[in-house]
């Protein structure tokens, strides 16, 4: 999976019907050329999750007949080598080739053990929601002490993000809260509605 590149130079033209996302992994340290929001969309959702290990965009061609071929949009690894291939495809324009296409493609994936998934977007709170966890993906040399602090706070009762807003003097608490969300670490509905009264769960931790 890691010698893998893409195979596609994405490009934007006047009759382009997206435009080019050049966003920063993550997983991989490196920049992933995507076609369009809605791929774009995709990799935040699987960057996020710890469970995968490698992602690379426009990963192969498959080719049935002359005027019959295909990019799949995105494969990612997990930790255990469980290897997905994914397209970025709106409901509304999952018509009868892209169908066929589809077929094809979950095949010729499952002849070599893969998995293949259609993503067709999230949610506008929840697009909302990981664009705003996202800006606080890259760990600061404050967090790990800040990490501790959190869990002292949240030893022997509930914390809720307008105590920790509260506590916090330096902007370290909170920086440091959101990281650990995007992380994983503490446990936050993506479709929900954040607020001051919303708990810091931790996961794992027993309710």
């Amino acid at each position: 999976m890691r010698l893998l590149r893409s195979v596609r130079q994405v490009r934007s033209s006047t009759y382009s019907r997206n435009v080019p996302v050049h966003a920063i992994s993550m997983t991989t340290g490196d920049e992933l050329t995507l076609e369009s929001g809605l791929e774009h969309q995709l990799m935040m959702s699987l960057d996020r999750d710890r469970r995968v290990s490698w992602l690379v965009a426009q990963p192969f061609l498959l080719t049935w007949s002359p005027k019959k071929s295909h990019y799949p949009d995105l494969m990612s690894e997990t930790i255990d080598g469980e290897v997905t291939v994914w397209d970025a495809r709106p409901v509304e324009m999952q018509d009868i080739d892209f169908t066929w296409k589809a077929e094809q493609t979950a095949k010729a994936c499952a002849a070599r053990g893969w998995e293949y998934r259609v993503f067709s977007g999230l949610s506008r709170a929840e697009e909302v929601n990981l664009r705003w966890l996202s800006m606080a993906r890259r760990e600061q040399p404050w967090m790990p002490a800040a990490t501790v602090r959190l869990r002292e706070l949240t030893r022997d009762s509930a914390v809720t993000f307008g105590q920790v807003a509260a506590t916090d003097d330096g902007g370290y608490l909170l920086s440091t809260m959101w990281h650990l969300a995007w992380r994983g670490d503490l446990e936050l509905d993506l479709a929900g509605r954040w607020g001051e009264d919303t708990p810091l769960v931790w996961a794992g931790a027993q309710s």
